[in-house]
């Protein structure tokens, strides 16, 4: 053999094993990012997706499908996992408040999943009352203004409304604050509440917020998750939904309350979507 097969028999192997190397790095990369389909029996998965400065969960299991938002152009994830989990219709749509990052594909979902229960709030301000009515016309199910101290139950799943609390308002102030229960486990989410309501959710609902997991209220803001709001909830984790953005979320005191008050903190932004399963021993981090 030359010296120029033999060189380049050499280059030829090199590249071949570079080239393994890469596939099985890249590999390893994707299974990261991978959302895992299988779920323990028994279980109730609760998913918050990566939307960006938004916010979209999805919490399903054996006969139960509850979404939380639908923020415009942001859905197809959760679509998507929806479609994979065999979820044909959904038991509850909460639609938090009437801002594009929580209800924009609202009528997407809808049409395409349809619901047995539609919650939101009662709109204020005539552009509220517009998206309202749209969501409304698709709804074919039950559609239904959320007031503190209603409660659904869905095979085992309780979701029990704290807020809104009142009058209606605008923007953030109307929205729907729930805490979701699954075999002893829970979940609070807080959409975008600022601490005014906040101070009202503790003065009626205090010795009943512990959670093991909180969906941080308004993207991390530092208007919102007041220290004893904090403090009641405890939670093992606390999830922040947030993107590239102008208005400083996550807050890094915020960030910094919570991991001092004993929470695991996950962001979407650098952590990607975040799994939990609710199981009857424990809470378990998929993702």
């Amino acid at each position: 053999m030359t010296t120029d097969r033999k060189t380049g028999k050499i280059i030829s192997t090199a590249v071949k094993a570079v080239l393994v190397v890469v596939v099985c790095v890249f590999g390893l990369f994707l299974s990261d990012k991978r959302i895992p389909d299988t779920k323990p029996e028994g279980a109730l998965r609760v998913m918050f997706f990566d939307v960006g400065e938004a916010d979209c969960s999805l919490a399903y299991g054996d006969g139960i499908s509850i979404l939380t938002d639908a923020p415009k152009d942001k859905t197809r994830q959760a679509a998507g996992v929806m479609r994979r989990a065999g979820i044909k219709r959904l038991d509850l749509f909460v639609i938090t408040h009437y801002d594009y990052d929580h209800c924009g594909d609202a009528v997407r979902i809808l049409e395409e999943f349809g619901a047995d229960t539609v919650l939101l709030p009662e709109p204020g301000e005539e552009n509220e009352r517009r998206l309202c009515a749209a969501i409304k016309e698709k709804s074919d199910g039950g559609f239904i203004f959320a007031k503190t101290g209603q409660s659904y139950d869905i095979n085992g799943a309780r979701a029990e409304i704290l807020a809104p609390n009142g009058a209606p308002d605008k923007n953030n102030a109307l929205c729907i604050v729930y805490k979701l229960s699954y075999n002893g486990k829970s979940v609070l989410m807080c959409a975008d509440a600022e601490v005014k309501e906040e101070k009202v959710i503790l003065s009626k609902y205090k010795n009943e917020l512990r959670s093991d997991i909180i969906k941080v209220a308004h993207h991390g803001s530092k208007y919102s998750s007041s220290s004893d709001f904090i403090k009641a909830v405890n939670a093992k984790y606390a999830v922040i939904s947030c993107g590239a953005n102008g208005y400083g979320h996550p807050d890094l005191g915020k960030i910094d309350a919570f991991e001092q008050s004993g929470a695991e903190v996950y962001i979407t932004q650098r952590d990607g979507v975040v799994i939990f399963d609710l199981l009857p021993d424990g809470v378990e981090k998929v993702k």
